[in-house]
């Protein structure tokens, strides 16, 4: 027999569901949490329950500083002192 959803429980799969369609599932759980004010816990279990794990992000963007073209110049150096030119 099919359990009954509290309706909190089923509040918060309607903002998650809405969350997800509403940003083409570029949402991640840190993101459903802040939107529904639920657990991350809770947040996973209502979408593992609905079968949604597969509609939404599994990891958040790295908020990492960017540096890539800091990268690209050390690695063009690197490979200009290996192929014998100067720099």
């Amino acid at each position: 027999m099919a359990q009954i959803p509290s309706p909190r429980i089923a509040r918060i799969a309607y903002q998650i569901w809405w969350l997800i369609e509403e940003t083409s599932g570029e949402c991640t759980l840190r993101d459903m949490t802040t939107f529904t004010g639920a657990s991350i816990h809770s947040c996973s279990q209502i979408c593992r329950y609905r079968g949604w794990s597969g509609r939404y992000r599994k990891m958040a963007c790295s908020h990492a500083v960017d540096n890539g073209p800091q990268m690209i110049g050390a690695f063009d150096d690197e490979l200009s002192v290996l192929s014998g030119e100067a720099a």
